[in-house]
């Protein structure tokens, strides 16, 4: 790397990082803002990912580190934790910081996480603010500065479904079916839990774990005035299914996003967040049905890992329907691929 800002390239690294980036941690951190080397060092780093920019020599320039502690409340959506964004003094102002930053989003994405918060020092919030992030408390102080919480959603609107979603619903399935000739939606006869789609995935005792989300539409954003009624822009659930001599799996099911908000990323941050919930369980494979007509979610699934298995089956239902399996192995919270790689250039 030639110090060039257009050449900085980042890696993300799963668990302790690389020794340079503890090191220029320790310079800006402790030397540099007088931090208590103890509150640097807090234990967390085995358990995290590391974004890092090294220079020619191998030296790190700048690096950062996403947490995953899960949810702040119970039955709230998880946001990851970015933090020790660091930046060498002689390489500030070349957007080394954006970049560990966007790297540890992206990140946070492939981990499931819906949104990410940091806790900000408040002489740059400006930075974040600017990153699409937003205030989400008061000023506090830590180590001796002032910082503030900050939060940016990966996944605008999400959140769980709710049986008064179920007209919203059925219109975002019922239009995604009408692109393909011969798709009947027909809800009394076939698809009732669309009656009340919050209560059909609100497991009871004995019952298998089930979750689903959607993705409400901003009413002041323009496709949110444009878009379906109701203002549902995607959904996806996931079931737990019990496999006998199988490891624990679960089935992905009821991803549909709408034609107004394709090829931006939504239908792979849904899998993600379902495949999130599955390890949760402790499902160790995902299973998925999806009619042969479907090509373009094939096409998804693949480029997510998931492969055919050569299993069909045929519904015999209304819109004459056969469908096909893919599976992916599922791997565990710390066993989730780290080939991410990001350029200024």
């Amino acid at each position: 790397m030639s110090g060039r800002s257009g050449d900085a390239a980042v890696t993300v690294v799963a668990g302790t990082p690389p020794r340079t980036a503890l090191d220029l941690r320790y310079e800006v951190f402790v030397r540099e803002q007088g931090v208590p080397p103890e509150l640097e060092y807090d234990g967390l780093d085995a358990t995290a990912d590391h974004a890092v920019v090294l220079d020619g020599d191998g030296r790190a320039v700048a690096t950062a580190r996403l947490l995953d502690p899960g949810p702040r409340e119970p039955d709230a959506e998880p946001a990851g934790v970015i933090g020790r964004v660091a930046v060498s003094a002689a390489w500030r102002g070349r957007g080394l910081g954006r970049l560990v930053t966007a790297a540890l989003e992206g990140r946070a994405g492939e981990r499931g996480l819906p949104a990410v918060e940091l806790h900000a020092q408040t002489r740059v919030a400006d930075f974040y603010t600017r990153q699409g992030y937003r205030s989400i408390g008061e000023p506090d102080v830590e180590a001796g500065i002032e910082h503030v919480w900050m939060r940016r959603e990966l996944l605008p609107g999400l959140r769980r479904a709710r049986d008064s979603d179920a007209a919203a619903l059925q219109d975002l399935i019922a239009t995604a079916w009408a692109e393909y000739p011969g798709c009947v939606l027909d809800v009394d006869a076939e698809e009732p839990w669309l009656r009340a789609p919050g209560s059909a995935h609100a497991a009871g005792a004995g019952e298998p774990a089930r979750a689903l989300w959607v993705v409400q539409a901003d009413p002041a954003d323009p496709i949110g005035a444009a878009g379906p009624a109701g203002g549902l822009l995607a959904s996806v659930a996931v079931w737990a299914r019990p496999m006998a001599n199988l490891a624990a799996a679960a089935e992905l099911k009821t991803l549909y996003v709408s034609a107004l908000v394709r090829r931006r990323g939504l239908g792979s941050a849904l899998v993600r967040r379902a495949e999130r919930e599955a390890r949760r369980w402790e499902a160790r494979q995902m299973r998925l049905w999806t009619d042969t007509r479907f090509t373009d979610a094939h096409r998804l699934y693949r480029r997510l890992g998931y492969r055919a298995t050569g299993h069909s089956r045929d519904l015999h239902d209304l819109s004459a329907t056969t469908e096909i399996e893919f599976h992916r192995p599922l791997p565990g919270a710390n066993e989730i691929p780290t080939s991410r790689q990001l350029s200024l250039s």
